[in-house]
């Protein structure tokens, strides 16, 4: 994730200075200073204040969501400009006396022009010409209405469908930041939704809920491939670029519009048969775990210097260098100097066996080889501890966890 833009104090004598970094001043004005609300070392905010200014509400969607939010403005029948940010993207509802009365969006799917062509009203010829002649002083809509290419009434239908998507689209983030400022509600660009602001919240977190559930169903890692009943009506140019199947990621970055919009399109693209989405292959097997190999048909002291292989073996794929039982053989563990005279650790790691048998022989057979298993315990128990020190935690606990199965195979 891209680190969020900073904002560094600097300062000089008496003076004192903030530099943001570029994304932060973008849509700054030297013109217009901004109102500090200082909290001390914690951080502050800093407000372009409207005329009328009477507070404002400040956080992340982290600890207070988008419900709660609008929970606070219904509440307090408040007016005023809710604005969040998500990325790159911000979008903002206006309220007056808590009621939703205009929204934007910076994104492109939520915009006008991009609304008026999905419900068929314009056509990209028609958009294209009239965005040419859009000017600081006269916007979109009073070109498509100056110029006859959209009705009063289409363009009127468009916008409430616009604000009511950009304000349900709110009820899919799980991250970003909000601020509500509350002042004197606008009275340009306002339009009557069909639902009141609270049962439109209802509807976002039913939408917030059903896109969780498709979001389970229809993972990232899987593969999206074209099903029998070939490319839903206006869609040939997505299942051109879709080709014989891509990850569901992928198709996620070539589809025009919101997470909710996307995974409803894919359902019902299932549905009929037009998409088929696949689990990803499964990894390669992994080999048997060490944990359940079959012990009892090794001896005690094939299982010790099985152990000591798997944990030669474990360095070398970690990269780590491999012959730490030398330092073990150089210098035994006092009392076991007689005991490891002349043995070598082999190329895999295990050790001579016999040599050592040899080396403890001298009390009888029972005794020898009892002697033989506690010596195989202690350099079994020096190599694990070392590699502990160097190994991914992960692996030295499953080596661990292979050395207590062996122990209870010897009790």
């Amino acid at each position: 994730m891209a680190s969020k833009p900073k904002a560094t104090p600097r300062v000089s004598g008496e003076q004192a200075s903030l530099d943001l970094e570029r994304p932060l001043a973008a849509g700054l004005s030297p013109s217009r200073p901004l109102s500090a609300w200082f909290h001390g070392p914690e951080g502050m905010v800093l407000l372009q204040e409207p005329s009328g200014f009477a507070g404002f509400l400040a956080g992340s969607l982290g600890t207070l969501s988008v419900e709660e939010v609008f929970a606070h403005v219904l509440s307090g029948i408040r007016s005023g400009l809710l604005a969040v940010q998500h990325g790159t993207v911000r979008r903002t509802v206006s309220f007056r006396d808590g009621q939703v009365v205009f929204a934007t969006s910076t994104e492109r799917w939520e915009r006008l022009g991009a609304v008026l062509l999905r419900l068929g009203l314009l056509t990209q010829a028609q958009l294209t010409q009239a965005l040419s002649r859009v000017t600081p002083s006269r916007r979109i809509g009073q070109v498509l209405t100056s110029e006859g290419l959209v009705s009063e009434a289409n363009l009127y239908s468009a916008m409430t469908y616009v604000v009511r998507e950009v304000v349900l689209s709110l009820f899919d983030l799980v991250d970003g930041s909000f601020l509500f400022i509350e002042g004197p509600a606008p009275m340009a660009d306002v339009v009557k939704l069909p639902e009141r602001t609270r049962e439109l919240v209802l509807t976002g977190i039913k939408r917030a809920e059903e896109l969780s559930r498709l979001r389970r169903r229809f993972q990232e890692d899987m593969r999206v491939e074209p099903g029998p009943e070939g490319a839903l009506p206006g869609e040939a140019r997505l299942f051109t670029r879709l080709g014989a199947g891509a990850p569901l990621g992928d198709v996620r970055a070539l589809y025009e519009g919101g997470p909710y919009a996307f995974y409803t399109w894919l359902d019902e693209a299932v549905r009929g048969g037009h998409l088929v989405v696949r689990a990803p292959a499964p990894p390669p097997a992994p080999g048997p775990a060490v944990e359940g190999m079959a012990w009892e048909l090794l001896s005690a002291e094939e299982r010790y210097n099985l152990l000591l292989s798997l944990i030669h073996r474990a360095l070398r794929d970690a990269g780590r260098e491999e012959d730490l039982l030398r330092g073990f053989l150089d210098s035994p563990p006092a009392g076991l100097e007689d005991a490891f005279a002349g043995v070598t650790p082999g190329p895999d790691g295990r050790v001579d066996v016999a040599r050592l048998g040899a080396n403890l022989a001298g009390g009888g057979e029972a005794v020898g080889r009892a002697l033989t298993l506690e010596a195989m315990d202690a350099i079994v128990s020096y190599a694990l501890f070392s590699a502990r020190n160097v190994l991914p935690p992960e692996v030295a606990e499953r080596l661990s966890n292979t050395y207590r199965t062996l122990q209870g195979g010897l009790a």
